[in-house]
């Protein structure tokens, strides 16, 4: 049963949210080479859900992009696969090129068009990551020597190379297409059940409820980015170009002649990812572009979850219910 199943990434919409509105130029450059990198990770994660499909419902729980809190740092996992006699973390890679695996230094090494590029070791995170949701588990349930496994899947065409043939870990990595038998060999392996399946499931319920999103500070980690950068206004549903007129209760687009009722959501949900769900009457009116204090409040009522304060300093707090209203 996918528990958490696998969707875009909150930090990718955050990406997604900024190159809508951004003008060309180096700093949308940096933002569209950091979507691509992870909705190539992405779309890398996407392609196993083939083989997880096979996994019974009534006994495998399954989730997609955790991350969970050790009381020290955060950890993300990109697949978890449980059941009543062992977990399994999948670190997939969809990384092409050549790829070098070298243990005795820790790294994998990625040459293509003449370039190199130096990425951690993916089996020593794989590891790192198993210990770290071992650790999760004992803060949590008691369940001695309950096997967690890890493996890691490369999921493009790359060519690999292992430097050390002899190293034991390399067993740990395996290509997408072989992922089916290595869950058979697993689940054969393991035979002993270490919980029932009424605890697994609590089990599964406090993961879920212990994930917590990675959100990306956009104008922090992305040093040549400014909220001035940021393109504001109602973008038209059907031309895709903005701003949109506010005319009575519709938004009228000149360009395209068309009309809609609520292109302000879309607009709203950008601002959500791009500074957050907190928001004023003058930030809804600069960034929706609208004169009318009136108009902007209707709307915050009508998308916010809550606010407080009066007056001039009333902050809204937008509705989480505008990001599942996915373009």
């Amino acid at each position: 049963m996918f528990v958490k199943p696998i969707k875009i990434p909150y930090h990718i919409k955050q990406y997604e949210a900024c190159l809508r509105r951004l003008a060309p130029g180096s700093t949308r450059n940096e933002v569209e080479n950091r979507f691509k990198r992870c909705m190539a990770g992405f779309r890398g994660e996407q392609s196993i859900t083939y083989f997880l499909d096979y996994l019974p419902d009534e006994e495998f729980l399954i989730f997609h992009n955790l991350r969970l809190f050790d009381k020290i740092h955060y950890f993300q996992i990109d697949w978890l696969i449980m059941c009543s006699r062992f977990s399994l973390i999948l670190e997939v890679k969809n990384i092409s090129g050549k790829l070098t695996i070298d243990h005795g230094l820790w790294q994998m090494i990625r040459e293509i068009d003449g370039q190199t590029d130096i990425f951690d070791d993916p089996v020593l995170q794989a590891e790192r990551l198993t210990e770290q949701l071992r650790k999760w588990l004992k803060q949590r349930f008691e369940i001695p020597d309950f096997p967690v496994e890890s493996r890691v899947v490369i999921t493009s065409s790359a060519q690999l190379q292992i430097d050390n043939q002899k190293d034991f870990s390399i067993r740990n990595i395996i290509r997408k297409s072989y992922l089916g038998k290595e869950l058979d060999k697993i689940n054969q392996l393991h035979t002993k059940s270490f919980i029932h399946q009424s605890d697994l499931r609590n089990m599964g319920n406090q993961l879920f409820t212990g994930h917590n999103p990675y959100v990306v500070d956009l104008f922090t980690l992305i040093k040549s980015l400014s909220p001035k950068d940021i393109i504001n206004g109602v973008q038209c549903p059907n031309c895709g170009l903005s701003p949109m007129k506010r005319s009575l209760r519709y938004w009228h687009c000149d360009p395209c002649n068309h009309s809609s009722i609520n292109a302000h959501l879309a607009a709203l949900r950008d601002y959500y990812l791009l500074f957050g769900p907190n928001i004023t009457n003058k930030q809804c009116r600069d960034f929706l572009l609208l004169d009318s204090q009136a108009v902007a409040k209707g709307i915050l009522h009508s998308t916010g979850q809550n606010y407080y304060g009066e007056n001039k300093g009333r902050i809204y707090q937008l509705s989480p219910d505008l990001l599942c209203n996915d373009r």
